[in-house]
Parts: structure tokens; sequence; C-alpha cells
């Protein structure tokens, strides 16, 4: 698993793996924990979030490459820090550097894609930062 969230709106960019349950019901479950706690923090009655999650299939190794990377830079599109290693909720410390978190895997991308190099994908996800281009939407 890997993620992003977002400051400007109640939004996140998930790659999840799983062999149990579908994403929706892992996503469903998510949200209506974190929905449940914020209303009852805030006092508020209803529905935390807008719309409904979008997902995606992975396709092959390059797709789950390009996925990892749009995640990753996505704060950095959106003008919030000019690396991605500044923003504060985003999974990129576990794949970049010796920083552990319980629920990030990053082992199958960084062993299989990278050759275990966390060096290496830190060299594909900001690649082109210094010229301005990030990644084209998946």
């Amino acid at each position: 698993m890997e993620f992003i969230l977002n400051s400007n709106k109640v939004y996140e960019k998930s790659l999840i793996e799983t062999e149990k349950h579908s994403p929706s019901i892992i996503i469903h479950y998510i949200h209506s924990l974190y929905a449940r706690y914020f209303n009852n923090i805030y006092k508020y009655i209803g529905h935390l979030f807008q719309n409904r999650f979008d997902d995606k299939i992975i396709k092959d190794w390059k797709h789950m490459m390009d996925t990892s990377r749009y995640i990753h830079l996505n704060p950095v599109k959106a003008g919030m820090v000019k690396n991605p290693e500044k923003y504060p909720w985003s999974s990129y410390k576990t794949f970049i550097a010796n920083y552990e978190e319980p629920i990030i895997n990053s082992n199958k991308i960084i062993e299989n894609l990278c050759g275990g190099s966390k060096k290496t994908y830190k060299s594909y996800v900001e690649l082109n930062l210094s010229k301005g281009s990030f990644y084209n939407k998946l």
C-alpha cells in the first residue's frame, strides 16, 4: 500500500494490493470508520466524502511504477511542495529512506522493479522535477 492525503480537500490516492477482499470493501470500511470518528469529534452528522472512490486495475509492471510515481508526485504537481519528500502525509519516505510504517509495504516495487534500491526508485520518481515535467494523468 502507498498513499497520499491532500490538504486542499479530503482526497486520497492509494495503491492497494488485495488478496481476500475487494478494494471496494476495504475503502468503504476505511471511509466509514474515519467518517464516524470525524463526525463524533466535530459533532457533524451525515456523509463526509462527497463521491464514490474511483478504482483502476493495474495492468502490468510499468503501469504499477507509473501509478506509484503519480501518487508520490501529486502534491508537487498541486503546488503544495517542491519535492515529494517534503510532503508529510505521504508514504514516499518509506520508499526512499530507512523509514518504516506498519501498513506500508514498499517491497514489491522496490525489490521487483528497482532491484532493491530505494535510490533507484527516488531517481525514477524525481527524474523530471527540475524540468517542471511531472507525468501524464493515468
